[in-house]
């Protein structure tokens, strides 16, 4: 594939030029030439490897910066285009946005640049480098101060991030080229033609290889900036109950969505004899087999959470002891959530929460989240697209937020179920500026903002005031997982596993209420209509819910509500953070109906939704250059969706 040829290894060090944090890295590039470096004399010590390891991570933030050349250039820009902005999370405020229009009306082009994956397989690429050449450094002695006990944290991490570029891409295209070893010189590249795997082969193989290394991944790397930039053991095992949620999904009706000729597996050692498809073991993989192996990797996904929240608990408990008089709240509440302190009066308050999780960056409740220091890396992401501030003024970009989520009607707010925020969700005043808005364009202030004050916790309708970063200097950095995160993909595993007990369906809906309670302090002190039914057997001092009460939230209510909730949920805290396209998808992919998918969670117009009712249009076309060098038509491997293929050059 021609994008493998910018991951060569001149391109390698020129991206390790700029990796800050490896101090041999200056030393190391005066002794040789950039463009006359061989692989002999590359490979010679760990120092080595961990500049291709640091130029890993970098890839994440390639080009995301503040109006550049292309505004689809960077990997996270991408993923705004395939995971957000496909929502009705987003309106555009321009029309000269010709290909975010046609995203929005179903109209994929194959010629747009966001579809694009270089940036992804790129950075797959440093990643299979260091996992083959590190192998090989320690097997060869090449280093002698480079033992296995260094090596397998390093090799955890690389199999952690390679697993996330490729679960982007899955999630995006769904079948894509799979390549587990590098590819190093130009003719390797053109050479390296090969076809796409089905999405759901991928993740089972992802999962296998994390499941062999997770043990090994690092606990702590000695510094908060190391242990939320890079993956550690809590990151591994995030990302696999992540992986298991969305490999279960995809199992579901699995054989109703195979395309003939393409998705030909279920797992990458699958055989096909006698023209049934077995697995290596040889058991039929049939409807039963699909099903029981779906609920098989819902019950995984249950178990990674846990230990992930496990872990999160104990560190929060260290932190507990340490405080000399912490308030039954912070001492009780079944998560380690931070927790606002209500003013004793309806008065102004400063959203220490916002702060923690966006503002401070790096906090205890992240797992893992991409580095912008504004100043050898710039997120321009907010400011290309959505919000940038300048001359004290906060400007709406291309987009701005659907002014539906700020229209909730006290119906659906009192149900439970209700979409968007209500008046007491201080998400409303983080997501979006409430008091500058309007009926149409809702500035979005998200990460753009440094500190958040609600001008009253009880009525979000007050507005609130905000303290912005500048455009010219973005540092905010981009969460990839956080407890929310964790604690949501566990509700919905829960929510999926058939014949879920009531204990287990009181767990999903304790972690939901816990999180709307935390985000919605002022429904909690005054009766009436402040008072939210969400928060029924809540215990205001300990933050705890009373599942024996009448009123709590959870009491007779199925499976099927928990899921609903988790979706609202999800919608609510993840605007503007490129997750919610895809929770749509794999909802598509469980019930194979994506027409249900569309119309339970997002509304689009008719036109729009009679444009997505095959569960690939839900997916991205492949990019015309890339269909040029490795498609059908051109003497390669590739097949273009079948949806969009329509769009496609001749």
């Amino acid at each position: 594939m021609i994008f493998y040829k910018k991951t060569t290894l001149t391109a390698v060090v020129a991206v390790a030029m700029s990796c800050l944090a490896l101090q041999s890295c200056e030393d190391f590039l005066t002794v040789y030439p950039t463009d006359a470096i061989t692989e002999g004399q590359f490979w010679q010590d760990k120092n080595d490897l961990n500049f291709v390891r640091a130029a890993a991570y970098k890839k994440l933030t390639d080009h995301d910066r503040y109006t550049p050349i292309d505004i689809y250039e960077g990997p996270l820009s991408k993923l705004m285009c395939w995971g957000e902005f496909r929502t009705d999370n987003m309106v555009l405020n321009t029309r000269d946005a010709t290909d975010i229009i046609r995203l929005q009306d179903a109209v994929l082009m194959p010629t747009a640049s966001m579809f694009n994956w270089s940036e992804f397989y790129q950075g797959i690429n440093y990643c299979n480098m260091v996992l083959v050449r590190g192998q090989r450094m320690l097997e060869n002695n090449v280093d002698p101060s480079f033992a296995e006990g260094e090596w397998r944290p390093i090799k955890a991490e690389m199999h952690a991030l390679r697993a996330l570029y490729y679960f982007y891409l899955v999630r995006a295209f769904r079948d894509v080229p799979y390549v587990s070893i590098p590819v190093e010189t130009d003719e390797e590249a053109l050479n390296a033609r090969i076809g796409a795997t089905p999405g759901v082969a991928i993740i089972g193989d992802l999962i296998d290889s994390l499941e062999v290394v997770q043990n090994y991944a690092a606990v702590n790397f000695g510094s908060r900036l190391d242990n939320k930039g890079r993956f550690t053991k809590l990151g591994v095992r995030t990302l696999l109950a992540d992986l298991y949620l969305w490999r279960g999904c995809m199992l579901q009706n699995y054989l109703s969505k195979m395309r003939e000729g393409v998705d030909s597996i279920v797992n990458l050692s699958d055989v096909m004899e006698d023209g049934v498809l077995k697995t290596a073991d040889g058991t039929v993989i049939n409807a039963s087999y699909l099903s029981q192996e779906s609920q098989r990797c819902f019950q995984q996904c249950i178990s990674y959470c846990d230990m992930a929240l496990d872990y999160m608990k104990s560190e929060y408990q260290k932190e507990l002891d340490k405080m000399a008089n912490p308030s039954p709240l912070l001492r009780n509440q079944p998560y380690p959530l931070t927790r606002f302190e209500l003013p004793s009066v309806v008065d102004a308050a400063v959203d220490f929460v916002y702060a923690d999780l966006f503002s401070r960056k790096n906090s205890d409740e992240s797992i893992f989240e991409v580095q912008f220091d504004g100043s050898s890396n710039v997120n321009g992401i907010l400011g290309n697209y959505l919000s940038s501030y300048s001359s004290r003024t906060l400007t709406a970009q291309k987009l701005s937020v659907n002014p539906a989520l700020a229209a909730v009607s006290a119906v659906e707010l009192e149900s439970g179920f209700g979409r968007g925020f209500g008046k007491t969700d201080v998400r409303l005043l983080e997501t979006m500026d409430y008091e500058q808005g309007n009926s149409t364009v809702y500035p979005y202030v998200k990460n753009v903002a440094e500190q958040v004050t609600i001008m009253n916790v009880r009525d979000m309708s007050e507005g609130a005031s905000y303290s912005y970063r500048s455009a010219s200097s973005q540092n905010a950095n981009w969460p990839i997982y956080r407890l929310s995160d964790l604690m949501l993909i566990k509700a919905e595993a829960i929510a999926r596993t058939a014949n879920a007990s009531s204990t287990a369906l009181n767990e999903g809906f304790d972690m939901l209420n816990s999180l709307f309670a935390r985000y919605n302090p002022g429904a909690t002190v005054e009766d009436g209509e402040w008072k939210s039914v969400r928060l029924g057997g809540y215990d205001l001092v300990n933050g705890t819910f009373d599942r024996s009460s009448a009123a709590y939230f959870g009491t007779n209510k199925d499976a099927t509500q928990l899921l609903l909730l988790v979706y609202r949920e999800r919608q609510r805290e993840f605007v503007g953070e490129g997750k919610f396209w895809f929770d749509i998808v794999r909802e598509a992919e469980a019930t194979n109906d994506p027409a249900f998918a569309i119309s339970s969670y997002i509304s689009i117009r008719s036109e729009v939704k009679a444009r997505l009712r095959n569960i690939y249009s839900l997916y991205c076309p492949i990019y015309t250059e890339e269909m040029k060098v490795n498609g059908v038509k051109f003497g390669g491997k590739l097949v273009q969706n079948p949806v969009w293929d329509r769009y496609s050059s001749n």
